[in-house]
């Protein structure tokens, strides 16, 4: 890789870390070019010769995230995978998104986008639920086959998990009560 290479990635994941951060202090619709330029220490300029619109760069940041939560599941499970019941699986799935507060705000702020007014985020959501769900009902396939459970079963099992992750996100970012993660996996692994 060149220099000049090596400096556009720096200059492109600066911006996107910027972007972010700000899109999650002031939300996605309050933050504009400018700001991000203005923090990021480059010019307007320079930013449009990496995302030309908002919409491309908001994009970039819902596809970083997808990447990253995809690429985390999917290396928990492969790591424990026959080593550990399901319920484990799904409290160790399910915490991560809680745990992880940044990423956790900006899935809800995406998410907002998405059911908004940004067709390419949720465009991007719609390929990425199929993904996460296509994953999820993987390994319910490997994991209940004790169980018995049926194509359809899985499925649908898939789906609510999914959902789950969504609503559970949502409750802890408005706050409250303590979420009861061990309860809510015992109850899903009966």
């Amino acid at each position: 890789m060149s220099k000049k290479d090596a400096a556009a990635g720096n200059n492109r994941q600066l911006i996107l870390q910027t972007a972010s951060r700000l899109m999650m202090e002031q939300g996605i619709n309050y933050t504009s070019l400018a700001d991000i330029a203005r923090e990021t220490g480059i010019s307007k300029g320079t930013l449009h010769y990496y995302y030309p619109s908002k919409d491309d760069l908001i994009y970039d940041i819902g596809q970083q995230h997808f990447t990253l939560v995809k690429s985390n599941i999917l290396r928990w499970i492969e790591n424990i995978r026959g080593q550990t019941s399901f319920a484990e699986i799904l409290k160790v799935v399910i915490g991560s998104f809680l745990e992880a507060d940044t990423r956790t705000m900006l899935h809800l702020y995406l998410l907002q986008e998405a059911v908004l007014n940004n067709e390419h985020i949720r465009q991007r959501f719609q390929e990425n639920y199929r993904e996460w769900r296509s994953l999820i009902k993987e390994e319910l396939d490997l994991q209940f086959k004790v169980l018995q459970f049926n194509e359809k079963e899985a499925r649908a099992l898939s789906f609510i998990i999914v959902a789950i992750i969504d609503g559970l996100i949502i409750q802890h970012i408005v706050g409250g009560d303590a979420i009861p993660l061990d309860d809510i996996v015992e109850f899903l692994d009966r």
